[in-house]
């Protein structure tokens, strides 16, 4: 019987040679990390640990060099994004951190194809990290399968003299470099000790382990010279200027290379590596003369789909908020700054079924001040929040990351959403709690007369505060034109006069200001916010009541810096804070009306019964025909696929029980399937073959079988006439340590076969089911050893 025997490759490895390989790697490692060029570099440590790692492993594997390569990449490929997500500090979830990496990595290809200069330290990273790992794999890799020591060490000495050439203000670095230089030679000794060692060993010329030492000692105590001579020789005898233009002329490519390459390690100089501190929106607002505005892009926003009764007329992603105007100048005051964890359990109470989970794509910008719609109560990244006494709970104003975010990363919000119908709004009254009387109605102590009484005489023919914002909203987009910027006011007078009564031109700051002045005056609660209007959306259409409504679902918005925005809030008690918009080139808010039936439990909004801000007045003409009252709208939810998917899955799988135990079908099939393709003249195929042999067998047939599937595993199947005994002897001399489970299974086969005994099925399964794990791992130790059982 012929054994089929794979010679494997002859397996190279010397501890010492691995040790001094490690060790190099590393002082190449830690002489970038020496730089300080950006934060983080203490991750390349880990990188050219675990690259060389890998090389050696693969290196003293029987895999084939493309094998070996492809393997390496596609490990690099997992492992160096989740060691880049370190950089994204603090508890933020794997998803998002993987998210944000691949988005500034991204936005950093782009900058660098578009000939810009790449701020972003993470890219930097990237490079480094991935030149670490392909140098370690590398080195790793040759040292194990060739033992050539020049494609060792070659690449890493070239490396770590780029390194010294750009980071050589520092005297005592240069020391590393010396470190290293001694490293390659301690290498370069031991692996000519090796080969010279074999030679001997060819030759039967013995040296004893004193002759060993004494050699590795003598080599190391000759490098340690040769270095320390290198080091300390005078420089006048290196400065010729012969050498220098040898140099000049040898590094000229690489000279051209880095001035074209210069925008990819811009980030280099910025050392902190976090977001700009210069946010768009500060703790003070002045009214100013207008927004520097462009077309970049501040961020983008996933949202979700919401029911009519959550979703808001217009998302306004607000920033911050300010109470007190003196001055020009609006501030925020009486607050008090916490640190936030995403982890942490929130500081006031809050009901799960009205939140929302938004996803923000930071921009081109970095950002610390947090975007979010309406009111935010939880956001993913670790910072800070900045809130006031709200009655029970603290009242956030404003969130910000710490660190800051760089373009490309995400955050995520949770925020309370509303929809309060016209009806509501002018049923909430004007019982406000005493924490907004005092903060939210302040006014200028020389608050213009001529804007108290316009505000009176806009709002006379109006009940309720709803009524008397809205009239006040409608006037100031009627009256007044919209501006991107505006000259200075003249001397000595009230700005927001100015522009009220003579100018008639604005934007958005002062037709916020305006009407939070107006509404003060008249009692009603107001303050500013500031962040950005919706942006552009990416919409599609969906089918059934939505798109009777809407027409469209919006699901991402791409918000630009010109869409920069202020808008006024108004506090409704039993409701909170209400956003309106009187600034002129903004679409109206559209808000809807109360249900149609009052008493329904149903609380259907009607759908076409939506319309802008009007006034008292404006209502009372609003009619709706008699029948169409009279009808009542009934809609119908659609039904979860799960209500039909699980009872059809259970009648399904109770048929099946029914049809085995009748009708023996598990056995049955096969036969017929064959029988079916037989009789349509086309040829059975062999899948439906051996499973009508596999149905047919015992039990201790089915048992031994693992033996056949052994020797199939293991590349050398036996021939159809081999007997059972034949192919137990042959998988048990490719595999001894299997052999009590191949003669457990061959004793119980002939058992059932050849005597009137019964054989032992529950020892013949248990027998079969160990031999199929014991192939299983000699099928992994042959991938990376060459070798089936390591008893051979």
């Amino acid at each position: 019987m012929k054994r089929h025997s794979a010679t494997p490759p002859v397996h190279w490895w010397d501890w010492t040679s691995v040790v001094l390989l490690l060790l190099l790697l590393q002082t190449a490692a830690a002489r970038l990390i020496a730089t300080e060029w950006i934060p983080s570099l203490d991750l390349i440590r880990s990188f050219a640990w675990m690259g060389a790692i890998i090389g050696l492993a693969v290196g003293y594997s029987v895999f084939s060099s493309r094998r070996a390569r492809w393997l390496s990449f596609f490990y690099m490929l997992f492992m160096l994004p989740l060691q880049w997500t370190v950089v994204i500090e603090g508890p933020v979830a794997l998803e998002e951190k993987l998210s944000s990496v691949g988005g500034r990595l991204i936005l950093s290809f782009s900058d660098l194809f578009a000939r810009r200069p790449v701020e972003d330290p993470l890219f930097f990273l990237a490079l480094m990290s991935v030149a670490f790992w392909v140098l370690s794999a590398s080195a790793g890799y040759r040292l194990t399968r060739h033992q050539n020591f020049l494609t060792v060490t070659v690449p890493s000495m070239i490396g770590m003299l780029v390194i010294q050439s750009y980071d050589n203000g520092v005297r005592g670095r240069i020391w590393i470099l010396a470190f290293f230089i001694l490293l390659a030679l301690l290498l370069l000794g031991q692996l000519t000790l090796l080969e010279q060692q074999k030679r001997w060993k060819e030759k039967r010329i013995f040296l004893s382990p004193e002759n060993g030492l004494d050699l590795t000692s003598g080599m190391a105590i000759a490098a340690g010279l040769l270095i320390f001579t290198a080091w300390t020789i005078s420089p006048s005898f290196i400065k010729i200027e012969t050498a220098r233009q040898a140099w000049s002329r040898i590094t000229k490519p690489w000279t051209e290379f880095t001035q074209r390459f210069e925008n990819a390690v811009s980030a280099l100089d910025a050392r902190g590596g976090g977001a700009a501190s210069a946010e768009f929106y500060g703790t003070q607002l002045e009214l100013g003369t207008g927004f520097s505005l462009s077309e970049a892009v501040m961020f983008t926003v996933e949202t979700p789909e919401l029911p009519a009764s959550l979703k808001p007329p217009r998302y306004y992603w607000r920033g911050r908020v300010y109470d007190q105007f003196i001055d020009g100048r609006w501030t925020i005051t009486g607050t008090q700054l916490e640190e936030f964890s995403p982890d942490a359990p929130l500081p006031f109470e809050w009901e799960e079924e009205f939140s929302t989970r938004f996803v923000f794509n930071v921009g081109e910008q970095p950002l610390s001040l947090l975007y979010a719609p309406a009111q935010a109560i939880w956001v993913s990244r670790p910072g800070s929040m900045v809130s006031v006494p709200g009655g029970s709970d603290d009242e956030v104003l404003s969130w910000s990351a710490s660190p800051g975010l760089l373009p490309g990363e995400t955050y995520q919000v949770e925020a309370m959403l509303s929809n309060p119908n016209i009806e509501q709004l002018r049923a909430a009254g004007t019982a406000y709690p005493q924490w907004v009387v005092e903060r939210y109605l302040q006014l200028p102590d020389d608050v213009s007369p001529r804007i108290r009484a316009l505000a009176q005489e806009i709002a006379s023919g109006a009940d309720t505060p709803f009524d008397k914002t809205s009239a006040i909203t409608r006037y100031l987009r009627e009256n007044i034109e919209y501006a991107p910027s505006l000259p200075e006011a003249p001397f000595n007078t009230d700005p927001l006069e100015w522009i009220l009564f003579e100018h008639k031109q604005a934007y958005c700051v002062y037709y916020a200001s305006i009407e939070i002045v107006m509404l003060r005056s008249l009692g009603i609660p107001a303050r500013m916010a500031v962040g950005f209007a919706q942006g552009t959306g990416t919409s599609s259409r969906q089918d059934g009541f939505a798109e009777e409504v809407e027409g469209i679902t919006v699901n991402t918005y791409t918000v630009r810096k010109q869409n920069a925005h202020a808008w006024p809030e108004v506090y409704f008690p039993g409701v909170g804070w209400v956003e309106f918009e009187p600034t002129g080139n903004q679409d109206p808010l559209d808000r809807p009306l109360a249900p149609r039936d009052s008493s329904s439990s149903s609380g259907l909004l009607i759908p076409d019964n939506v319309i802008p801000e009007l006034d008292n007045e404006s209502l009372r003409d609003q009619s709706l025909p008699d029948e169409e009252l009279e009808t009542p709208v009934v809609i119908v939810a659609p039904r979860s696929p799960l209500v039909y998917a699980i009872p059809i899955l259970i009648t399904l799988a109770a048929l099946a029980a029914f049809l085995s135990r009748r009708y023996a079908l598990p056995t049955r099939l096969p036969s017929i399937l064959r029988a079916s393709i037989e009789r349509g003249g086309t040829e059975t195929p062999g899948w439906i073959l051996h499973w009508e042999h596999w149905v047919n067998l015992t039990s201790i047939e089915r048992a031994f079988e693992s033996v056949n599937f052994g020797l199939r595993q293991l590349k050398d199947p036996s021939p159809v006439h081999a007997t059972p005994a034949e192919r137990a002897d042959k998988l048990a001399s490719i595999l001894p340590e299997a052999a009590s489970s191949v003669k457990i299974l061959l004793d119980e086969h002939q058992t059932s076969l050849y005597t009137s005994r019964t054989a032992d099925a529950r020892q013949a399964r248990r027998a079969a089911l160990t031999l199929r794990f014991q192939v299983i791992l000699a099928r992994i130790r042959h991938f990376w050893t060459g070798k089936y059982s390591p008893r051979l």
